[in-house]
């Protein structure tokens, strides 16, 4: 039997200073990506502990809304120099098989991208139109494939966001705000539908996939068990199907708490 273990980085299984929530003593806490010199994410040493160790016994696949340059940077989460086989990266656009895109896949991502006029050309107008205002810092393109704002919080009309998401979900966009960021994603491009190809080619029959947003819903739904944050913004905002779980704990310790049920389950089906 295998088992996947899909599951979204940041927020998820990695945290920054800011998004870890509860004190947790640098004691326990152990570095996962470093950029630009300087400390960027950690897990416990206990979650990492955990996941080097069922990564031996289970299919371990990273799946993230990161770039592949984004991605590259965070080491920790595998042992040794090899990183995991597969890796869904660019929120599904993407998919790296041994740190190489897989060329079919991107190539049938983007046809669908363009058969649909769901292409950044497209949206960036539209961004344009919607959003002038102050709150809005910097526009971002992810390799071509989305877009993403960096956002003032404070001075973000949060009551406006159920207009923004019906209107950008009408031409083909879905909309996930994540700390600073506002992401601007095409229909086409889905974790859960990489995930369902990594789990072909290894012939997994059984998936656990965990992620905090909007963005990871589709692939906790995918999923056997889907494994979610109690802090994640899908939690307030989206119907939760029967086999996804909530999390009793927040913040990096709500990661400690996945990697604990990940383990037990890899122990169910030993």
């Amino acid at each position: 039997m295998t088992i996947l273990f899909a599951s979204d980085l940041d927020q998820t299984l990695i945290y920054s200073q800011k998004s870890m929530g509860e004190s947790v003593s640098e004691d326990d806490l152990q570095e996962v990506e470093r950029f630009e010199g300087k400390p960027q994410s950690f897990m416990t040493k206990k979650s990492q502990e955990a996941l080097h160790q069922l990564a031996k016994q289970i299919f371990f696949l990273p799946v993230t809304t990161r770039t592949q340059t984004q991605y590259e940077r965070v080491t920790g989460i595998y042992e040794g120099e090899a990183p995991p086989r597969f890796a869904v990266i660019s929120n599904g656009a993407v998919i790296l098989e041994n740190g190489q895109p897989i060329k079919e896949w991107s190539d049938r991502i983007r046809e669908q991208c363009v058969s649909k006029k769901t292409i950044v050309e497209e949206l960036l107008p539209k961004i344009d139109q919607y959003f002038s205002e102050d709150w809005v810092l910097r526009v971002r393109e992810a390799d071509g494939w989305f877009v993403y704002l960096i956002i003032d919080r404070e001075k973000f009309p949060v009551e406006k966001l159920e207009f923004y998401t019906k209107t950008f979900k009408e031409i083909g966009w879905s909309m996930s705000l994540q700390g600073r960021k506002l992401y601007f994603m095409p229909e086409s491009i889905t974790k859960a539908g990489a995930m369902e190809y990594v789990k072909h080619r290894i012939n997994a029959t059984y998936v656990v996939a965990a992620g905090d947003s909007l963005l990871d819903m589709c692939l906790l739904e995918s999923a056997d068990l889907g494994l979610l944050p109690a802090h994640g913004e899908a939690v307030q905002s989206h119907a939760i199907a029967e086999h996804i779980e909530i999390t009793e704990k927040k913040g990096i310790k709500a990661g400690e708490e996945i990697m604990e049920k990940v383990m037990s389950i890899s122990r169910k089906f030993e």
